[in-house]
Parts: C-alpha cells; sequence; structure tokens
C-alpha cells in the first residue's frame, strides 16, 4: 500500500474544497413563492442536458475519490494521532479533559460527515438518474436538492478542518505546559 503524506492530504482536502463550493450556489425561495422553472431555464437544461449530465457524472468520479481521501486521512488522524496520544496521557495519569473532549467532537463529526457524503451521493445519483430531457422540472428541483446536501457535507468539512486545527493547538498547550 501506498504511503500518502500529510501535505497530499491537505492538497486532496483543498480540492475536495474548491469542488464543494462550486457546487454550492444553493436557491432560496420565499414562503409561498412558485418552485417551478422559467421557460428560459426549461429551455437551458433541455438543450444542455447531455453536457450537464457529462459534468456530473465527472463530478461523482471526483467526490468519490476526494471521500476515499478525506475518510483515509480522517482515519489516520484519529488512530495514529488522537487516540494514541490520549491512550498515553490516561497511562501516565495526565489529565486532559480538552483532549478527550476534542476526540469525541471529531469521532461524532466524522460520523456526520460520513453519513451527510452518504445522503449527498445518492441525491446526487438520483439527479444523474433523472432525464433532464424530459423532465427538466424534476431535474431541476433535485439539482437544488444535491446542492443543499452538497453544502452540508463543506460543512462537515469545515467542522473537522476546525478540529484538527484545535487538536493541534491543544497538543501545543499541552507540550509547552509539560
Amino acid at each position: 500500500m501506498r504511503k500518502v503524506g500529510l501535505s497530499s492530504y491537505y492538497i486532496i482536502l483543498f480540492a475536495f474544497l474548491q469542488v464543494l463550493v462550486c457546487l454550492t450556489g444553493v436557491g432560496v425561495r420565499a414562503e409561498g413563492e412558485e418552485t417551478g422553472i422559467t421557460d428560459e431555464q426549461r429551455s437551458v437544461i433541455v438543450d444542455h442536458c447531455d453536457t450537464m449530465k457529462d459534468n456530473l457524472k465527472a463530478l461523482q468520479r471526483t467526490d468519490s475519490r476526494a471521500r476515499v481521501y478525506l475518510g483515509r486521512y480522517y482515519e489516520t488522524i484519529l488512530s495514529s494521532f488522537i487516540t494514541p496520544l490520549n491512550l498515553r496521557l490516561v497511562e501516565n495519569n495526565i489529565s486532559n479533559t480538552k483532549l478527550l473532549d476534542n476526540q469525541t467532537n471529531f469521532v461524532t463529526q466524522r460520523g456526520n460527515f460520513t453519513n451527510d457524503y452518504i445522503i449527498y451521493q445518492q441525491a446526487l445519483e438520483d439527479l444523474v438518474n433523472t432525464n433532464c430531457k424530459t423532465e427538466p422540472e424534476k431535474f431541476y428541483e433535485k439539482l437544488v436538492v444535491a446542492r443543499e446536501r452538497r453544502a452540508i457535507v463543506n460543512k462537515d468539512v469545515l467542522k473537522l478542518k476546525s478540529l484538527t486545527d484545535e487538536q493541534k493547538r491543544l497538543v501545543e498547550e499541552l507540550k509547552n505546559g509539560l
């Protein structure tokens, strides 16, 4: 198995975040506003259906690879850094509830990321399987759902990044206090 350096994971994380930003143009509707699409939107969807499908399939492939890399990255952080450190602290009778709390939050957020990604991937698959030439309204509605689900995954990634940064800060604080 090929080892991937920590900097490679950050590059992949950055690329994944860029892709997330590109797809998160979520439409907001006022209460009571009609949810249909305009004739112009319908025409654009039908005329560019094949191109949109190709782009969505490419996005699926890219997102799947990014998900695998991020999953490995988060697992490596947890199993190689966070958990062993906390176990050593316990074995040496050093109490640090902040590090333990960060581990708990990281595990919870990693689970949220996994679950939210699965829901997003299902929404994207549903979108790709919708015939945009014959059902442009349905396609648009599913596009909005996929964007919303992708925005949630993006928030999960940002929260995990924040928890990783917090772990680094807490370790530095511990190191300076020893």
